[in-house]
């Protein structure tokens, strides 16, 4: 009877957790939708005065579409919060600590991807491609940006930015727990495997799989000089730390 009532207790919890969840996610995508042009202008790349849309209920969807990607985003934040709120009491301290730095590590690391680091790609990438429209002096050729393509890409590169967090928890857990001489041996290989599993998991274009790929390779190679020199800081220490004398020596005797 006691592992009923216990059952039924978590059920209701999870229950309750799950609807926090779906309620903060429409609360979300209603508040988005709300300031959807403030929203998409700020993605907008200095200097782009218009957009181009050859649809009648293009502008519409596309609203539905980008507020549904902010919301699913933000609703995965709220989901890990409260799984880790249902899972804490049952874990141990350890598991604990362990659940909680990655949830705080998580939200720098996103916080400063989209603050910080998201508006300069979108800077570089908008010059580098705008350019190349404009020098294209064979012909009149005018550059037209339509709004549907622009959020297209942006879209892809959200998901290439959203998917290198749980690939660099992924290969920080495969370090751990190896050979660290393995990987230095095998460091082509490991670059082959590093670049199979970014064209595995975004879109068939050279530019998604480097940037998935090219941070992954230089995490890979800070993991393995920062094993290098806690190696040999243990080394130095080792050397450095004063021997002490024995307790049975010839002075205690005396």
């Amino acid at each position: 009877m006691n592992r009923l009532q216990l059952s039924i207790y978590y059920l209701q919890e999870f229950n309750y957790r799950l609807f926090y969840t779906i309620f903060g996610t429409i609360f979300f995508f209603f508040t988005t939708y709300t300031y959807k042009q403030s929203l998409i202008f700020i993605f907008l790349p200095k200097g782009l005065s218009h957009f181009v849309t050859t649809g009648l209920t293009e502008i519409f969807f596309t609203y539905l579409h980008i507020c549904t990607i902010f919301s699913f985003s933000f609703s995965l934040s709220i989901a890990l919060i409260q799984l880790y709120l249902f899972l804490r009491p049952g874990l141990y301290v350890f598991e604990e600590k362990k659940f909680l730095n990655i949830l705080i590590t998580a939200f720098i690391f996103y916080t400063c991807l989209y603050i910080f680091l998201l508006p300069i790609i979108i800077k570089i990438l908008w010059e580098l491609f705008s350019n190349y429209a404009q020098s294209f002096t064979v012909i009149d050729l005018t550059f037209e940006p339509k709004l549907q393509d622009y959020l297209y890409h942006l879209q892809q590169l959200n998901k290439v930015l959203t998917l290198s967090f749980p690939c660099l928890i992924f290969l920080n857990t495969i370090q751990i727990y190896t050979n660290k001489k393995t990987w230095v041996k095998y460091r082509g290989i490991a670059y082959i495997i590093i670049f199979s599993i970014a064209a595995f998991i975004t879109p068939p274009d050279i530019l998604s799989q480097t940037l998935i790929g090219f941070p992954l390779i230089i995490f890979y190679e800070i993991q393995l000089k920062f094993w290098f020199l806690h190696e040999e800081y243990k080394k130095q220490l080792l050397i450095r730390q004063p021997i002490k004398p024995h307790k049975n020596s010839y002075r205690d005797k005396k």
